[in-house]
């Protein structure tokens, strides 16, 4: 049974990422509704995977939430996909999107396993609601979330984004840009980022 942060977690990362690049690109030719329900199912899995496997916060006044993995668990082990249900996913949101989602993601998630500390821990997920963006929320957030992986001995934070609003943002935050591609199964541009975790 989900827990409560849990359910708040997917549905406030869900409306983050309404209009993100990859989703729109994922659920082409879907409406805005459509969209909505489908990406709550989808976070729903993934906010069960990050709590079984890696971390879960949300902001107090459930404005923002972050889910992370430790990068002995990034990427996911088929069985903590098994376990968590995110190998039900293309039953959730379809198999297209799944495709289209697990085809994008591979390319920059493998180059960052191969380019990461072995102890290094992964923001999978970020997402502050509309009304709250500009706030501050992003900081709280990786922060709270670096002081877990600090507690785990994880020496290093990376993350990528497919919004160039975003890349500004995490440098603002003390990150670091290592990588910018283009994806050749999406045709959209992925950037890679790092920073040390004090």
């Amino acid at each position: 049974m989900a827990r409560i942060t849990d359910t708040i977690a997917a549905g406030i990362i869900a409306d983050a990422f309404l209009h993100y690049p990859l989703m729109l690109y994922a659920f082409e030719g879907y409406t805005g509704q459509q969209r909505s329900v489908l990406l709550n199912r989808l976070y729903t899995r993934c906010v069960a995977a990050a709590s079984m496997c890696g971390g879960v916060l949300t902001t107090p006044d459930n404005q923002g939430a972050v889910i992370w993995l430790p990068g002995k668990n990034f990427p996911l082990s088929l069985l903590h996909e098994i376990r968590s249900g995110m190998a039900g996913i293309p039953f959730q949101i379809g198999v297209k999107p799944t495709l289209r989602l697990m085809n994008h993601d591979s390319e920059p998630e493998k180059w960052i396993r191969q380019n990461a500390a072995p102890n290094m821990g992964y923001i999978w997920c970020i997402g502050v609601l509309a009304q709250a963006r500009g706030k501050g929320y992003s900081r709280l957030l990786i922060d709270q979330s670096m002081a877990q992986m600090h507690s785990l001995g994880l020496t290093e934070c990376w993350l990528k984004t497919e919004d160039p609003k975003n890349v500004t943002i995490y440098q603002k935050l003390g990150f670091t840009l290592v990588r910018e591609t283009m994806v050749k199964s999406s045709g959209i541009t992925s950037w890679a980022l790092k920073k040390a975790i004090a």
